[in-house]
């Protein structure tokens, strides 16, 4: 039996499986022009590579149909189908990707083509390139030679520089639908003389994410058996027997059971699950979990799934990671476990590092002075030493020189702070006491502390924050409210302070 992937390849422009590149494809040459750089973009196996082969047969063959089409029976269609056309230059930019490489394609694209019309360069995976490739072939691609066209195919187009893009004719190869992949495989079926289940067709078409190719050879492997070919059978061949689906491991992500989690894992492995397939179906189920989450889809055992959405963000994240990986992993479930336990012990870490926070808060509870009128602060100065340069004696014997720094910012504040007292410095921390909680409040708030702040910073040469306690309701500083009522036109009554306070910070602060 031959390999279905060649034997189906597509090998005119209305064979493209791809509803989409086959249009597009259509009318470029329907028009009559001949680009001279295109550029096929789109996932791996969705036929990119065959539609540049015909692309390189329509603009060589010899005898064409009316349509257009290559006749695929004259010399140079034979010898492009199996490889043999020497104006016909496949490079996989993979393993060719050096300067020199492009440097080498340089120098022969000059040369005229040896039979063919034009010399086609089909470069498969461009984005490969480096970066001193990319800027040799973007000389020959401003200036191509008429008899030469480059066909660049990429499963990565945002990796190409745009100088490179900008002057190709690009066309997106779009991941097939479930629809394209089943009537490609109803084809291969009807002339293999393969009897399958219309179900079983459509369970291969949603396992292999949009990829003609994966389907076919897929289809080829169930091929081999001589009995009808079931839906159960198509799921054994996928890894996706009863048992070994996504469902009991999601289940243990919720609960964040690391242990469980990787033995569940190792369980896929042993039984002969497909991982790539595995991982696949978990991310959809944590897709349609966040979905119904959100409101869009209503199904209801995934609502029942005690996730966030931000907890269905992160598990797509690292699984989806993890799916990536799993191709060059060394040990095959690796990428898995790793992604379990980064999961469930970057959840125990938060857990763990809340409990402490809370055992922290209720230590500190237990060691809280009772109430008076100063204990919001107390508690506070109970666990710092002083540690501050700044004395007591220092910022009483500077404090005229902060109220007149303070004065020319907010005269507001300069009023008040002529009513407080400095108490205490702790901790790089100014205690003021305060005589009204009025007072306490407003200068507390953010405009007024910092300008006070600021100021004691110009001052003392040294940053320290302030806090501010209640006092006895009569200022033990009696000069300072004299001061402070020439300041307010109060008499000796403190309830004016309070007035004039409520009428300049109604105005001032505010």
């Amino acid at each position: 039996m031959s390999d279905f992937t060649a034997k189906y390849r597509p090998q005119t422009n209305s064979e493209l499986d791809l509803t989409f590149a086959r249009e597009q494809i259509s009318k470029i040459f329907s028009s009559g022009k001949v680009p001279h750089a295109l550029l096929f973009s789109g996932p791996r196996g969705i036929g990119k590579t065959s539609a540049a082969r015909i692309v390189a047969k329509t603009v060589n063959c010899l005898e064409p149909t009316k349509e257009g089409e290559p006749c695929n029976k004259c010399d140079q269609c034979v010898s492009i189908t199996n490889g043999s056309n020497l104006d016909i230059l496949e490079i996989d930019a993979a393993s060719n990707r050096g300067i020199d490489d492009i440097r080498d394609l340089k120098e022969k694209i000059k040369l005229a083509p040896t039979r063919a019309k034009y010399k086609v360069y089909i470069i498969d995976e461009v984005h490969m390139l480096t970066t001193e490739a990319f800027n040799a072939l973007l000389k020959t691609l401003e200036e191509p030679p008429e008899h030469a066209i480059f066909i660049l195919c990429t499963t990565a187009p945002e990796k190409l520089p745009e100088t490179i893009t900008s002057r190709c004719l690009q066309i997106n190869f779009k991941r097939a639908s479930e629809k394209e992949i089943i009537e490609k495989l109803e084809k291969i079926s009807k002339e293999e003389k393969i009897e399958i289940e219309k179900e079983a067709l459509a369970k291969i078409a949603k396992a292999v994410n949009g990829s003609f190719r994966d389907a076919t050879k897929i289809l080829e492997q169930l091929s081999f058996a001589k009995e009808k070919i079931t839906v159960d059978f198509v799921a054994e061949i996928l890894g996706q027997i009863t048992g070994l689906g996504p469902e009991k491991l999601l289940v243990l992500l919720v609960d964040k059971d690391t242990v469980d989690g990787i033995k569940e894992i190792d369980r896929i492995v042993e039984s002969g699950g497909n991982l790539r397939v595995y991982t696949e179906q978990l991310l959809e189920l944590l897709r349609l979990g966040m979905l119904a989450k959100l409101g869009v889809t209503d199904i209801t055992e995934i609502q029942q799934i005690t996730l966030s959405i931000e907890d269905y963000k992160r598990l797509i994240e690292i699984f989806a990671k993890a799916g990536l990986e799993l191709k060059d992993a060394v040990i095959p479930q690796l990428p898995l476990e790793m992604a379990v336990v980064e999961w469930c012990v970057e959840g125990q870490e938060k857990r763990d590092v809340g409990s402490k926070k809370r055992e922290e808060e209720d230590e500190n509870q237990k060691k809280k002075e009772p109430e008076s009128r100063i204990s919001p602060l107390a508690s506070h100065l109970s666990t710092v030493s002083s540690s501050s340069s700044i004395s007591l004696e220092s910022i009483q014997n500077k404090w005229p020189e902060v109220l007149k720094g303070v004065k020319p910012k907010n005269h507001s504040v300069e009023a008040l702070l002529r009513a407080t007292r400095p108490l205490e410095v702790k901790n790089n921390f100014l205690i003021l006491e305060v005589f009204y909680k009025f007072h306490k409040d407003k200068l507390e708030s953010e405009k007024c502390r910092q300008i006070l702040e600021d100021t004691i910073n110009e001052v003392y040469g040294e940053p320290i924050q302030i806090r501010c306690v209640l006092g006895e309701r009569k200022p033990a500083n009696t000069e300072s409210l004299k001061e402070t009522e020439t300041l307010k036109d109060a008499e000796t009554q403190n309830d004016d302070i309070i007035k004039s306070a409520e009428e300049i910070f109604s105005v001032s602060v505010e």
